[in-house]
């Protein structure tokens, strides 16, 4: 018998917010580009999922939650199978389609696959697959999915059946009457899926009616759209004046860093308010990797004893080392150290490669993250735009921090020396934050994500920490606008840049 306490059994997780500070940044970008999530990875499947709901529907449909799944589960795992026959990415499940397309039989038969049964071969786990843990929120923030009266996703009646209607038209009848049948045998051919390849994710026609939906609902009428929508039209917007200026299709990271400073070339009102509000995401994410590098040093400073380190110890050798850099300046004041960085030539994106790579010696990294922090300090003084964007995206108090709570920190006691202030800095807003952070997951969702352990008043090293980056929706916004034509390897298309244009 086990007569430990349930909660005391330490599970492995990584804890990607150690300090409670990405939290608030992903609110930000959530709000950047509501409608796409960082799983939602293909465009076509918003109408796919329409169609499917519609055809089941129209099939003399059950109200039994379980044989919407199963209908549902099946279709998603044709459509894997179809993109993988077609070298197609983007598409869950593809791993276990490629496998059954490796075994080279004639027919694959897929009806114990798309259970939820774990004895089985499972294209997926998840008991509601790619739609219910990526797609549906999303496609319910469109307008084109909602529940119906049995508790089932159904196809909203005026948008969702219009994606349906145009995606059966994409597709042709015969591909769409295929389609069905094969969903309602779990079962296909290689030259069934040579047929279906018309309905692959990259296969939507430019210029058609499917195409134009799709523009349609990225992009927001601004007379008629809701915060969101504008919100969502104005970031791709954003994404196709990035690519109009580096002549390419962008990545994340050059999106990123495009948006990161006033542009030379005046843009639209609008536009020029979200680009801000990137800026501010940015700046975010830049503080909260900064804050995690301190995390990752002060861990590694316990690392240095067996018996672990007391707060004092921890805070006397965080002085020790920063003595030791004279030649940073971290003897001055706070104030007079922020207040000598350029923050308009301060590179902030060679200190982000550094502190997110996973190289480098954490002391060192450390060091970075406190010029980071000064200049992000500095920005915000010399940028009252960025201050005002600032102080209106997070709020002043609460459990969260975010950049804001760590600018007003800092902003206290600008007479401290360097060494004074980061030496309270990694005591209070890092070592104690980080456990009372961890002991709210234990409570609450049972996770154990300690990095560090405190016994006998002494904190002992667990595990080592690297700061990671948020994901900010980026890359599926990006694969989006080159699923639906309005971006390829040149840039923005003639049809992108006319909406550039009139949105001018």
């Amino acid at each position: 018998m086990d007569l430990l306490p349930q909660w005391t059994e330490k599970a492995e997780k990584r804890g990607l917010d150690p300090l409670g500070i990405q939290n608030s940044g992903v609110l930000l970008y959530q709000a950047l580009l509501p409608g796409i999530s960082n799983v939602t990875l293909r465009m076509r499947y918003y109408c796919y999922y329409c169609w499917v709901s519609e055809t089941y529907a129209r099939s003399g449909a059950s109200d039994d939650f379980e044989a919407w799944r199963t209908w549902l589960r099946r279709a998603e795992a044709l459509y894997a199978l179809v993109a993988a026959y077609a070298n197609e990415t983007g598409v869950g499940g593809t791993e276990w389609a490629n496998g059954r397309l490796a075994a080279g039989k004639k027919v694959i038969d897929f009806a114990a696959a798309a259970t939820t049964d774990r004895s089985q071969k499972l294209y997926l786990r998840q008991a509601l697959g790619v739609f219910g843990g990526a797609y549906f929120s999303q496609m319910e923030e469109l307008g084109l999915f909602t529940y119906n009266k049995h508790g089932i996703q159904v196809a909203t009646r005026e948008l969702g059946k219009r994606a349906a209607i145009l995606f059966a038209n994409a597709i042709g009848p015969d591909v769409a009457k295929l389609l069905k049948k094969k969903i309602a045998d779990a079962s296909v051919s290689v030259p069934d899926l040579e047929r279906l390849s018309g309905i692959a994710p990259s296969e939507i026609e430019e210029g058609s009616a499917e195409c134009e939906f799709y523009e349609m609902l990225l992009f927001a009428d601004a007379d008629t759209a809701s915060e969101n929508a504008r919100s969502r039209s104005a970031s791709l917007r954003l994404v196709l004046e990035t690519a109009r200026a580096i002549a390419e299709s962008p990545g994340p990271e050059d999106v990123r860093w495009h948006l990161f400073n006033p542009p030379a070339d005046f843009l639209p009102l609008e536009l020029e308010a979200q680009r801000l509000n990137w800026e501010v995401y940015n700046c975010q994410d830049l503080m909260q990797v900064a804050a995690a590098s301190l995390l990752a040093w002060a861990i590694s400073l316990l690392n240095t004893s067996d018996g672990g380190l007391s707060i004092p110890e921890i805070r006397a050798q965080v002085v020790d080392d920063l003595v030791s850099q004279a030649e940073t300046g971290f003897a001055r004041s706070w104030g007079e150290f922020r207040s000598k960085i350029d923050s308009a030539k301060y590179d902030f994106r060679a200190t982000w490669n550094q502190l997110t790579n996973s190289r480098g010696a954490p002391d060192e990294k450390a060091i970075a993250a406190i010029q980071l922090m000064a200049a992000l300090h500095q920005r915000t003084l010399e940028r009252p735009d960025l201050a005002g964007r600032v102080d209106q995206g997070f709020p002043a108090r609460g459990m969260a921090h975010s950049l804001r709570t760590e600018l007003n920190w800092l902003a206290l006691k600008e007479d401290q020396t360097v060494i004074e202030k980061i030496a309270d800095y990694v005591v209070e807003r890092v070592v104690r934050r980080h456990s009372w952070v961890a002991m709210q997951k234990l409570r609450r969702q049972r996770d154990y994500t300690f990095l560090f352990e405190a016994r006998d008043g002494r904190l002992i090293y667990l595990k080592g920490y690297q700061p990671v980056a948020t994901t900010p929706r980026l890359v599926p916004a990006i694969q989006f606008l080159e699923d639906i034509h309005l971006l390829n390897e040149d840039g923005p298309t003639a049809r992108a840049r006319s909406l550039l244009e009139a949105a001018a």
